[in-house]
Order: structure tokens, then C-alpha cells, then sequence
């Protein structure tokens, strides 16, 4: 994807949010200090990058260091926030009309906050394999990995994310978590 691309899906998440509240519009970065890197939304498919992208910046907004897009001035309007972004995004996949892209991204929101609450650190391996699996080949190769990790064992997660294409993207999730 190229990065004008990326900052135009970044901003109209911003632009969307602050449209639909003025509280949201006083979280919103001025332009210039956004970090506009759309990241797990271009691994997706173009079905479902917005959607994907949207609920990763409320991802980041729960959980983050620092979200892309947003900087909410409390803890009570983050979880707002975060929560607004999830609903929003998963509305977008919903659009697409595929019940499993929508199961699993619900399944993602849920385990990845788990993950990054208990401090398993596979949250960024997580947020990629699931954006794999909406952009196709679907298998069950996702299902067994969260199933294994809820058993704790990463094994199966880290076999779908290991390739080239990885370490940048991961690197980059850490970053924007706070783990870099």
C-alpha cells in the first residue's frame, strides 16, 4: 500500500469519528501529529481494510501507548472511544455481509485484549494471522491457533506469522503499543 494511501485511511477514521461526536473531535490529532501508518488494515483485502483498520485504532486506544489517530483527554473517554471505534469498524466488516470475518474479529477484539491484560505478548501475532485469514485462504489454521492459545500455547500462532513480511509489522505494533 502506498503511504498516501495509508495516511488517507488513518485520516478518514479521524475525519468519521469527529463527525459523528464533538467529544471524539476534541480527541482527534491535528494532522501533523498523527502516525499514519495504516498497518493490519492493508494485510486484510480491501474488503475489509477500513473496518480492520478502524477497530485496531480503538485497539490502540484501549490498549496502546499511543493511538495513530486519537488522544483522549480521561480514561472514561478512552474506553468510550475505544469502544466507539470497535463498534464502528465491526459495522464496516458487517457491510461486507461475511458472518465468519465478523466472528472473527469479535473473537480478536476479546482474545487480544486477554492476551495484552495477562502479558502473553502475542497480541501483534494475532492482529496479523487475523488479518490474514479475512484476506484469504481461509482455514481452520486460525481457529486451532486461538484455541491454542487459550490453552497457552503459542505454537500454532507463530507457525501463521512466520515470514518475511512479519517482523516489520509486528515491530511496528510493538512500537505503537509501548513493548519497543
Amino acid at each position: 500500500m502506498a503511504p498516501v494511501e495509508a495516511a488517507s485511511r488513518i485520516d478518514r477514521i479521524a475525519e468519521a469519528a469527529a463527525r459523528g461526536s464533538d467529544v471524539w473531535a476534541r480527541s482527534v490529532l491535528a494532522p501533523a501529529d498523527r502516525d499514519s501508518d495504516a498497518l493490519f488494515g492493508p494485510v486484510s483485502g480491501a474488503a475489509f481494510a477500513a473496518g480492520v483498520e478502524t477497530i485496531y485504532e480503538g485497539y490502540l486506544v484501549h490498549h496502546g501507548a499511543r493511538a495513530r489517530v486519537f488522544s483522549p483527554p480521561d480514561l472514561e473517554q478512552g474506553l468510550l472511544l475505544g469502544d466507539y471505534l470497535y463498534a464502528t469498524g465491526l459495522v464496516q466488516i458487517c457491510e461486507a455481509g461475511d458472518v465468519d470475518a465478523i466472528a472473527a474479529l469479535a473473537d480478536l477484539i476479546s482474545l487480544a485484549a486477554h492476551l495484552r491484560v495477562t502479558g502473553t505478548g502475542v497480541d501483534g501475532e494475532l492482529w496479523l494471522a487475523t488479518a490474514r485469514h479475512l484476506a484469504g485462504p481461509r482455514t481452520d489454521a486460525l481457529a486451532a491457533a486461538r484455541d491454542g492459545l487459550r490453552a497457552g500455547d503459542r505454537t500454532a500462532l507463530l507457525t501463521l506469522v512466520d515470514d518475511e513480511d512479519a517482523p516489520a509489522l509486528l515491530a511496528e505494533h510493538r512500537r505503537l503499543m509501548g513493548d519497543a
